[in-house]
């Protein structure tokens, strides 16, 4: 389920055509499909750092940790923090 904080809100819904489902439909979201990424800078992890402070960093919101997941290709947030990893970071987005 989809919560209308989410910022999937808005991607592509569609509802589950299962007919073992028929009475209750599960909505669910397309997968990610990456665009053409515009990267603004790179960071280059050092241990100790999570990625709520690089997004602090870069966007000056921590919760916006998810545009460098994105940007990296990591759905588990502590898969990219590796010592010595280098980040994408890209634009700041809404």
């Amino acid at each position: 389920m989809i919560s209308r904080n989410s910022r999937y809100r808005r991607a592509d819904v569609y509802a589950s055509r299962d007919p073992a489902r028929a009475e209750r439909p599960i909505e669910g979201v397309a997968p990610h499909a990456a665009g053409e990424l515009t990267v603004r800078r790179e960071h280059r992890v050092v241990e100790g750092e999570r990625l709520d402070q690089l997004a602090h960093r870069y966007y000056g919101d921590p919760l916006k940790y998810w545009l460098i997941c994105d940007a990296n290709d990591a759905i588990f947030p502590e898969d990219l923090m590796v010592p010595g990893r280098v980040l994408r970071i890209p634009r700041n987005r809404l």
